[in-house]
């Protein structure tokens, strides 16, 4: 019986560990290539960024900031679009993982103490969207973008060139989308005092934090968050570290050594390169769905020259399943931690957005492609 709570409070952790434990069965056992396959710098760069946010949090500046946004009694729909808007634009300097652990938590408790729980599911999946699309904009936005950059060679004008329309054609319908959140006026907590706000404590988090944008810019190497910035976190107060979502890190175990798995099964080795020529795109979307874009990119990435379509593909390729982007897991177990949480609505809402942004978008490519072959003759 405890087994089976354990089961139905951890779905996603279930699932995931049976997909680990299948695919181990069906490939020779080797530890070092299974350990290789786990990203352990970015599980580092996880666990700092959810200490420090917790200790950001904690201290009251985050509540500050935005309270001097809004008054206290203001409108759902637009407290909604403030923090998906603040995904959209933040995610491209600081990843999307970034901008989910900093806005998500903080979307949640706002939401519940303005009780306006009805627009809570709405506002975490479409900030998860956000996220997901606004950091598409810049090599640093993803972990795929900065592969495919690195990889290719390519030029920040070219990229740009290439992600830009897509970004900005997200942001408007991102934007029509807020159009139908709840809109009802709410009352926010009361405002907290400059005056009481712990500046020594936040100023050495803040200092903290920045170390870890700047390995995220690859300007300083993951041990200098293993020896600076974790001795630090434990000296301003080692109960953050209780706030760590280690189930979270563990579900990032288990799918990569999943995916460490499928790529080497030798027909996941093969097919590819017979498939992918002139299909990138489509390739790279449609199997984003079922490994998730990061593992899909450095699969793909070695066959092809064609770095345009690829980016694009792994990119828009992060919309659809609640695995097609892994940032995607970072919010949905945000979420699952609330008291009254609604699993299957999330996930039924977060598939539905998810998919009519997808379609929506492979329309206008579709119809940009048309207009192009008409008006150039090709």
């Amino acid at each position: 019986m405890y087994f089976i709570r354990i089961i139905r409070r951890n779905p996603d952790l279930a699932m995931a560990a049976l997909f680990a434990v299948a695919t181990m069965s069906v490939v020779p056992l080797a530890p070092r290539s299974m350990l290789r396959s786990i990203n352990f710098s970015l599980l580092l760069l996880l666990f700092c960024l959810m200490s420090i946010v917790a200790g950001l949090r904690q201290s009251g500046l985050l509540t500050y900031a935005y309270q001097q946004v809004f008054q206290a009694e203001t409108s759902s729909r637009k407290l909604g679009r403030f923090f998906i808007f603040s995904c959209f634009f933040s995610s491209m300097l600081i990843t999307n993982d970034v901008a989910l652990i900093i806005f998500v938590p903080m979307s949640i408790l706002v939401f519940t103490e303005a009780h306006a729980v009805r627009s809570m599911i709405p506002v975490v999946v479409w900030q998860t969207i956000a996220a997901n699309m606004g950091s598409m904009l810049t090599p640093i936005g993803n972990p795929q973008n900065l592969y495919l950059y690195a990889y290719y060679g390519i030029d920040i004008r070219t990229f740009l060139q290439l992600t830009a329309p897509t970004v900005l054609l997200s942001g408007v319908l991102i934007y029509l989308a807020t159009c139908f959140l709840p809109d009802r006026i709410v009352q926010l907590p009361t405002g907290v005092a400059a005056d009481v706000l712990p500046m020594r404590r936040i100023l050495l988090l803040l200092g903290l934090f920045v170390l870890c944008l700047l390995h995220v810019l690859r300007i300083i190497p993951a041990t200098w968050l293993a020896v600076l910035v974790l001795p630090a976190v434990a000296v301003i107060d080692c109960r953050l570290f209780r706030t760590v979502d280690y189930k979270l890190l563990l579900l990032f175990v288990l799918l990569f050594v999943t995916v460490g798995n499928l790529s080497r099964m030798p027909f996941m080795q093969s097919w590819p390169a017979a498939l992918l020529s002139g299909h990138e795109f489509v390739i790279s979307l449609l199997l984003s769905q079922f490994l998730s874009n990061v593992p899909a990119t450095v699969m793909l990435a070695q066959y092809t020259q064609n770095a345009g379509a690829l980016l694009l593909g792994v990119n828009i390729g992060g919309l659809g399943t609640i695995i097609a982007s892994m940032a995607s897991i970072i919010s949905f177990k945000a979420y699952l931690s609330t008291r009254h949480s609604r699993m299957q609505y999330y996930l039924s809402f977060f598939t539905l957005a998810n998919l009519g942004l997808l379609l929506t978008l492979l329309a206008c490519q579709g119809l940009f492609m048309l207009w192009r072959a008409y008006y150039y003759g090709t």
